[in-house]
């Protein structure tokens, strides 16, 4: 058993205990994302990076205290304009190793997101308790595909 809220315990294979682990998991991989693009010297994507990190924990903040979320707000773009500009204006791209490891890793993070979602759905959808990180977590999703596309196309042309 485990603390849910509060005093609340639950079993620790309740979903939401996982939800809470892929999460934790998704931070810990954020920020070994954020030394590999300073590493590499790009500090642009390190702080691009620092804000899905922070977005991502307000997330867990929202789940364990039970609080509503509302929509990233990342790279001075909301979230559905982010949503909207992955749809429109980036280019279908199936990641490569020629891309370098940043872009590898902002690519992992993007299907690591993907997988939050889906537990996410099967935890909290059939009883539509929280929509609002589900919807959260498939923009974020979005978010890092737009962080992704730009990478690539700044890299250099060969």
């Amino acid at each position: 058993m485990t603390n849910l809220y509060g005093e609340n315990k639950i079993s620790k294979a309740d979903g939401r205990i996982a939800f809470r682990g892929i999460i934790d998991s998704l931070e810990a991989e954020l920020v070994e994302a954020q030394v590999l693009a300073s590493e590499c010297g790009d500090k642009d994507t390190c702080e691009k990076l620092g804000e899905v990190l922070d977005y991502v924990r307000k997330i867990m903040a929202a789940e364990v205290k039970d609080t509503p979320l509302e929509l990233p707000f990342l790279f001075g773009l909301e979230a559905n304009e982010i949503h909207r500009q992955t749809h429109k204006t980036c280019p279908f791209v199936l990641p490569s190793y020629t891309q370098g490891p940043v872009a590898a890793r902002i690519n992992k993070l993007r299907a690591k997101v993907r997988e939050a979602e889906l537990l996410a759905v099967r935890v909290f959808g059939h009883a539509n308790t929280r929509d609002d990180i589900i919807l959260a977590l498939n923009r974020l999703s979005s978010a890092l595909w737009w962080l992704f596309c730009n990478y690539i196309q700044s890299l250099p042309t060969e």
